[in-house]
């Protein structure tokens, strides 16, 4: 099923709330179109894979100095392909497009986050190469 990878439009908000969702992160379209205001910056790119004219999946990455290197990483921020669309290629296709993406930009490593409980994405992000380098801890500061 072959999708085509284009970057995200605001007529895509309607899909990418139902997306959103699928992540475990029910949006409205208007909080979709609200965030994405906020990550217009050129440090952020928002791709999308479209079938037949329907928006099935995602990729939001960015670009961050961070201190134990002289340039820039790259971050996948969220990835989230529709449940029917699923192990047809389309997050692979996304990714590939990403690492694309950050590659034209000079940007030489990747990193990401992945859910505890994501055991399928873990398998899937190491089959396209990824290394399990870490931990990621949460403590909320508000409420």
């Amino acid at each position: 099923m072959p999708a085509t990878i284009r970057p995200f439009t605001g007529a895509d908000t309607v899909d990418m709330s139902s997306l959103m969702a699928d992540l475990g992160y029910p949006s409205t379209p208007e909080q979709v179109a609200e965030r994405m205001r906020s990550m217009s910056a050129d440090y952020y790119h928002t791709l999308v894979a479209e079938v037949e004219g329907k928006v099935v999946g995602f990729i939001g990455i960015i670009v961050l100095p961070v201190y134990e290197y002289s340039i820039p990483v790259g971050w996948i921020l969220a990835l989230s392909v529709a449940e029917a669309y699923r192990r047809k290629g389309i997050g692979k296709a996304l990714i590939a497009a990403a690492e694309g993406d950050l590659r034209a930009r000079g940007i030489e490593d990747v990193r990401l986050h992945s859910g505890l409980q994501r055991e399928d994405a873990h398998e899937f992000y190491t089959r396209l190469g990824y290394d399990k380098t870490g931990y990621r801890f949460k403590k909320r500061l508000l409420g």
